[in-house]
């Protein structure tokens, strides 16, 4: 049976009774004392973040303003749910980490039309005040696909550092693009999550665009990874303590997604279109059979398309 993978954030892998360093099974009380202790440091660590970043802003807005970027566009999805909330302090940022790099927002439509035509007017407001900040929106919901597909064909660069408008950066987050490799990576994920990855125009060339038969949004990492896998090929996966998902709960999404559906009563957590689209699309199973590839990282591990895509 194919899975969706949820692509919102990197999850707490706690594996009770894993055989620690010195040979002997780890308690589990131990276990979650260290996870309470790391989440603890973790949250101080975005608070102190909070607090010192006014100060440090105009620093690096000074300093950066004559550094030479990474060589990369960057893209940016979001919906009028998350202007506030997420997207106005998230461009905020970049526009200062990153001030000479093109950023690429790209704004989902929304079922409530009169409220999104509104929406959009704030939106463009809200970006013409950033001189490296390009806007494309649009009053009907697409897909994610075709979202992604839009910024990679507006990108100027051959790389495309793809962000969900729900994250939180640091300012060492500029140093991590620089230093870690990810530039030079042909296709990398961050934290092992779909929702900020890196994809080279390289990768697109040798396994096509994001597929677009996907209408909603789920899936669009497996349909992917599969085709990837297809080509020979493998995405890359770094880790860094300078960019997080921001809590669900302090967003306060409603309960309707921009499609108008509850994801909570979806397919696969996000879709039920995409998953019956990705059904009809792939055959898939835990072990190998004639023709299938292996896809690291899915839940299904073997993957063959039942009809070969045109992308």
């Amino acid at each position: 049976m194919l899975h969706l993978s949820r692509g919102s954030g990197v999850k707490s892998r706690l594996l009770e009774g894993r055989i620690a360093e010195s040979g002997r099974p780890v308690a589990a009380g131990n276990t979650m004392k260290v996870v309470r202790f790391t989440k603890a440091f973790s949250r101080a660590g975005w608070v102190y973040e909070s607090l010192t970043w006014p100060l440090r802003s105009h620093f690096y807005r000074r300093a950066l303003r004559r550094s030479p970027p990474p060589d990369q566009s960057i893209g940016v999805t979001t919906y009028k749910d998350r202007f506030d909330s997420c997207l106005k302090p998230l461009i905020k940022k970049l526009s200062i980490l990153f001030p000479n790099e093109q950023i690429i927002i790209v704004a989902n439509g929304h079922y409530l039309t009169n409220e999104q035509k509104e929406f959009i007017k704030k939106f463009d407001a809200f970006c013409a005040g950033f001189s490296n900040v390009e806007v494309e929106s649009y009053t009907d919901p697409q897909g994610l696909s075709f979202l992604w597909n839009r910024l990679i064909k507006r990108a100027a660069s051959d790389n495309i550092l793809m962000l969900n408008d729900d994250i939180m950066i640091k300012y060492g987050f500029r140093r991590f693009i620089e230093e870690s490799g990810i530039v030079s990576a042909p296709m990398a994920t961050i934290n092992s999550s779909w929702s900020h990855f890196k994809i080279s125009k390289s990768v697109i060339e040798k396994v096509g665009l994001f597929d677009e038969g996907l209408k909603e949004i789920g899936g669009e990492d497996d349909d992917y990874l599969a085709r990837m896998a297809m080509s020979g090929l493998q995405a890359k996966d770094l880790a860094t303590g300078m960019l997080a998902s921001r809590s669900k709960r302090r967003i306060k999404a409603p309960r309707l997604n921009s499609y108008g559906r509850d994801m909570s009563g979806e397919a696969g957590g996000y879709s039920t279109l995409n998953t019956e689209y990705l059904l009809g699309k792939w055959e898939t199973s835990d072990t190998w059979f004639e023709g299938a590839v292996e896809v690291p990282g899915r839940k299904a591990r073997y993957w063959k398309p039942r009809i070969l895509s045109e992308n």
